[in-house]
């Protein structure tokens, strides 16, 4: 097997970290993830998945893995192009985040239309 050109990147930042590396063949995202050292930058979040395969200290679900936008396990392979994106987790459900934000606009604006007491 040759060369993989990857990225492996922090969204827990801004601007988000980038790390760029060439692993050989092969190579799977928890042997990526401890190649690239960005367990020393993140510090003491946690990252879901398995540990075993790398020794990494990363376990529970604060941090998630993803490549391009889709949950990974740590044990998947890479290809060459993979993007590993390390996102922090979800605090909020984005429903009731849409639905908040939905709800001050309606406010700002003085809307009446979604109100049950509305004149038609």
């Amino acid at each position: 097997m040759g060369r993989l050109s990857i990225e492996v990147v922090w969204i827990g930042v801004d601007p988000p970290l980038r790390i760029a590396l060439d692993v050989d063949g092969g190579t799977t995202v928890a042997q990526a993830l401890a190649l690239s050292g960005v367990a020393r930058l993140i510090g003491d979040c946690s990252i879901s998945g398995s540990s075993d395969e790398a020794g990494l200290p990363w376990e529970g679900d604060s941090i998630g893995v993803a490549c391009y936008g889709r949950r990974v396990a740590l044990t998947d392979p890479l290809h060459d192009g993979d993007r590993i994106e390390l996102l922090p987790r979800v605090i909020v459900d984005p429903k009731i985040a849409r639905q908040r934000r939905a709800d001050h606009r309606r406010r700002l604006a003085g809307e009446r239309r979604w109100t049950p007491d509305r004149a038609v």
